[in-house]
């Protein structure tokens, strides 16, 4: 019997969906639009009653980041992100995550079990302002709109590193999950700031019928970044670890 040696690690095999191996990559000047939201406690305990996670404060961050220079293909990303704790590990969470490649969609999630959907995705400077948002089916779910000519002196720093997914592998013969991996991962080692400025900043979030992001509508916007860098993700850090494995 001969042996077959397979050209990917992901699906189809003949012609792998990202490339493989995915890291290390690359994105010059990544821009990035980051709101700094507050909202009930009640809603992010709500989020985390299905995880391993514990609650660590209400506030989020709502971001969409345009990685139009990454090395292994061009995409966007859009996520909401809340504060969580594994053991003696204080990151960020991912809620919800929406990107506009289908590659960008599969490396993430079945790499490190971020949840990322399809949206079209936008982030454009238009007089005065960086205005980004993300479309599901006809429908602007997310907008956020920066204004260049403001400052804000101060917006509460959140700890949102290592990044803490929960990387969830169903079972392929019925219901349920075979395992899911606890995993952590931080890529901003390697990052490589070249501005950011913080000022005002509008939010809107609206759910599609899968997802229901007006649970989100923020009490109080806290302000805004605007942040342009190299992104790396190096072999020491591109890759995620598993902290543990849950049955």
């Amino acid at each position: 019997m001969t042996t077959k040696v397979a050209t990917g690690n992901n699906v189809p095999i003949q012609s792998p969906l990202f490339p493989d191996p995915f890291v290390p990559y690359e994105c010059k000047n990544n821009r990035t639009i980051t709101a700094v939201c507050r909202t009930d406690e009640a809603i992010i305990k709500k989020y985390l009653e299905q995880t391993p996670f514990e609650y660590v404060d209400n506030t989020y961050t709502v971001t969409i980041a345009d990685f139009g220079n990454c090395n292994k293909g061009s995409f966007l990303d859009c996520a909401i992100v809340i504060p969580a704790k594994y053991k003696d590990i204080v990151g960020g969470h991912y809620l919800f995550e929406y990107e506009n490649e289908d590659f960008a969609i599969a490396a993430g999630r079945e790499l490190w079990g971020y949840p990322k959907k399809y949206a079209e995705l936008s982030l454009e400077e238009i007089d005065g302002k960086v205005i980004a948002s993300a479309v599901k089916a006809g429908k602007e779910i997310i907008r956020l709109e920066f204004d260049l000519n403001s400052e804000i002196e101060h917006i509460p720093e959140i700890k949102l590193t290592p990044h803490l997914n929960l990387h969830t592998v169903p079972n392929p013969t019925g219901k349920g999950i075979l395992y899911q991996n606890v995993i952590a991962r931080d890529t901003t080692p390697d990052f490589q700031l070249k501005s950011t400025q913080q000022g005002k900043i509008t939010v809107k979030l609206g759910g599609d019928k899968s997802t229901p992001l007006e649970d989100l509508k923020p009490h109080e916007v806290l302000g805004g970044t605007y942040t342009v860098g190299d992104f790396y993700a190096t072999e020491e850090n591109g890759w995620g670890k598993i902290i543990d494995r849950l049955k």
